[in-house]
């Protein structure tokens, strides 16, 4: 990886959780502060959704509608 390359890595970068162009609002409660790279490759996965349409989009394409595997991380997850 180059100098340069690294670097962008490192920056962070402001992500809307609900994106301001689908009625985010600018408030501290609606921004997340990524790396530029993650944040780059999450508009390259998800382009504009927003966090449940992101969910079900991988629901839908990626756990072939497997709702179950959403239940049962998130069980896990709360212990």
């Amino acid at each position: 990886m180059t100098k340069q390359k690294r670097k962008k890595a490192k920056r962070l970068s402001q992500h809307h959780i609900c994106p301001s162009s689908r009625g985010g609002s600018d408030h501290e409660s609606n921004i997340v502060y990524i790396n530029s790279k993650a944040h780059e490759k999450l508009h390259s996965l998800f382009a504009n959704m927003t966090p449940v349409e992101s969910i079900e989009y991988l629901v839908r394409y990626f756990w072939k509608g497997n709702w179950d595997f959403v239940k049962n991380a998130l069980e896990r997850r709360d212990g």
